[in-house]
């Protein structure tokens, strides 16, 4: 039975390749797996037509089969369109000739509902036309067969006795109806096929636009197409750089400092999830984080507080671990954003705004291993958070600015 099925496979895979789309792929395999069923189902009939010597009715099998094969080549070959012209119909006059040769000995014109069946499944939407045509030539035949089917006289008798007619009659019914339930299952079968790997689809689809986006700016997007970019009058923002990354990264091959970055980057993600707040970017070996977007959380700069300091103690553990004197510098600023999506393509979620460009300062202008932070910042965690006062300096494009140092979380000096 395994060679049968392994055969079966490469029949019904004949004219699929690596570059077929996986929709084309599906009609071509409902067309060679019908011709597969054709040939089979000829398995019976042709002995049965020898012994009893209906020989232009072999003669016209074996053409069909003939033709068959043909439409198999055509399909292996890329010329599906014109293979399911053939194939069906072939199909639709072998039964005609057979329903007007044997007449009411038989209802053999109840193949035609198959083939009407096998006309609307074969084709893609873009050859409905060559359907509607064909379905229509089957419907027609069928409809009309069927008002003159118990008045038909048989062209031929090769039943005598009447009850093997009635076996002939009921094998003739049977078989068409077996007939349809396979087409339409393995049509239900593509179907089925179809809505899994649709449903994959959304799923990996949701996952990359989830990796992208926050949640509830994701599920906007999904529901409406697009986003509003949304004005938050208290936000918690943070902008930290890898001190000598730039003469490390000179002295290693590129491959290495991805992969660095990629080690490190990974551990704040973790992080980042851990505290509740939001990764906004990376640029380079920069990493913007920012807390209280897009909805708005009471404790936001608390746990950023905490993300802050715990992204220092990574860094410096990973620079134990890997050799590297690494450090960070940290700059932590709260006030007013415009938060939203940018672009129609490869969509980003972004801050924009005075406080976005003050937390970008205190970083730049922090130490290596400190965590900056705004007066505005450190303003209502006194009493959960440590801090030492740095003073007064002047910020590049910002002026005279008040600013301290974040000493440690949970603990006032």
């Amino acid at each position: 039975m395994s060679w049968f099925m392994t055969a079966a496979r490469v029949v019904t895979d004949s004219g699929v390749t690596a570059e077929t789309d996986p929709t084309d792929a599906r009609y071509i395999r409902f067309l060679n797996t019908t011709l597969l069923i054709f040939v089979l189902g000829q398995a019976p009939i042709l002995p049965l037509l020898i012994s009893r010597e209906m020989w232009a009715q072999l003669v016209t099998n074996l053409a069909a089969l003939t033709l068959g094969g043909v439409g198999f080549a055509l399909n292996r070959s890329g010329r599906h369109l014109s293979a399911k012209i053939l194939v069906i119909t072939v199909m639709t006059a072998n039964a005609v000739y057979f329903s007007t040769l044997l007449g009411s000995t038989a209802p053999t014109h109840l193949w035609l509902i198959a083939m009407a069946v096998l006309g609307i499944l074969a084709f893609k939407p873009s050859e409905w036309d060559w359907a509607a045509v064909l379905v229509g030539i089957a419907v027609f035949s069928f409809i009309s067969l069927e008002v003159t089917y118990l008045d038909l006289e048989p062209l031929v008798r090769q039943f005598t006795n009447p009850t093997e007619e009635l076996q002939a009659a009921h094998g003739s019914t049977i078989s068409a109806m077996l007939l349809t339930l396979i087409l339409v299952g393995m049509m239900h079968r593509r179907f089925a096929q179809s809505e899994t790997a649709l449903s994959k689809e959304k799923a990996q689809s949701d996952r990359l636009l989830r990796a992208i986006l926050p949640d509830q700016i994701a599920a906007e997007l999904r529901e409406t197409g697009a986003t509003q970019a949304v004005r938050h009058e208290d936000v918690s923002l943070l902008f930290a750089d890898i001190v000598g990354f730039t003469p490390l990264a000179a002295s290693m091959p590129a491959e290495e400092v991805v992969a660095l970055l990629a080690q490190v980057f990974e551990r704040f993600d973790t992080l980042i999830a851990d505290c509740g707040v939001e990764k906004i970017k990376t640029i380079g070996d920069a990493y913007m984080v920012a807390g209280g977007v897009p909805r708005h959380t009471p404790d936001h700069a608390h746990q950023l507080g905490l993300c802050a300091w715990g992204m220092v103690e990574i860094m410096a553990r990973f620079s134990a671990e890997s050799g590297h004197d690494l450090q960070l510098r940290i700059g932590l600023h709260r006030g007013p954003a415009v938060a939203g999506v940018i672009g129609t393509t490869k969509f980003a979620y972004d801050l924009w705004g005075e406080s976005v460009n003050l937390a970008s300062r205190l970083e730049a202008s922090g130490a290596a291993g400190r965590i900056h932070v705004s007066d505005a910042f450190r303003t209502g965690l006194e009493d959960t958070m440590g801090f030492e006062t740095r003073g007064e300096i002047t910020l590049k494009g910002v002026g005279p600015t008040q600013t301290h140092w974040l000493v440690h979380p949970g603990h006032k000096d």
